[in-house]
């Protein structure tokens, strides 16, 4: 429903009701509710929503995030480097060494000595946080396995165990255990 309808004659339009209740009566309020909105002023019908709210954080699960943002969101989520922070940490190098220039080139002025050297000491603190989180992301990527090997290395293990072992109840067995290995119960039973 619009938020004002032709409602009789053309000249008369009704605006929309307030959707706020009363805490003590239970009742809804009578008031007209604010222009794009469900409820009248003093329900909060001018609290900032969106982007422009103070509580804003990402807006991934918001319902008024911005027609740019959502495109860029997409792009980003079909990224293949998006947890690669290499860009970063050169782009901090880079403001680093812009930074140490500025340093050198005003000798006589204390202050802003003072300024440039705590922007630098920053940039250095996130440079060692930003290099720290990249040596995680590279050791976790070559801790893991893709898939693709873990099939290929399960089936040589089969093909072995195909080749050397005779008895098929012992194959059988040896499959059993594999395949509760595999589903994470860790259950080695002792056939001996």
């Amino acid at each position: 429903m619009d938020d004002q309808q032709p409602h009789g004659s053309a000249e008369q339009a009704i605006t929309r009701q307030c959707t706020a209740k009363s805490k003590r009566s239970g009742r809804q309020c009578r008031k007209p509710a604010m222009k794009g909105r469900t409820v009248c002023l003093a329900h909060g019908g001018r609290t900032p929503r969106g982007v422009a709210s103070p509580n804003f954080k990402t807006g991934r699960y918001s319902r008024s995030l911005p027609g740019h943002l959502v495109a860029d969101y997409e792009r980003a989520t079909h990224d293949p480097t998006l947890l690669s922070l290499r860009d970063d940490i050169a782009l901090n190098e880079a403001m680093s060494a812009t930074l140490l220039q500025q340093l050198d080139e005003s000798p006589d002025n204390p202050a802003k000595d003072r300024r440039i050297f705590r922007q630098v000491m920053r940039q250095t603190d996130l440079k060692r946080r930003l290099v720290a989180t990249e040596v995680r992301h590279m050791v976790l990527a070559h801790e893991m396995m893709p898939a693709e090997e873990v099939v290929a290395l399960c089936q040589a293990t089969i093909d072995i165990v195909n080749r050397y072992v005779p008895d098929p109840k012992d194959r059988q067995a040896l499959a059993e255990e594999m395949q509760a290995l595999l589903r994470g119960s860790g259950g080695i039973h002792d056939a001996r």
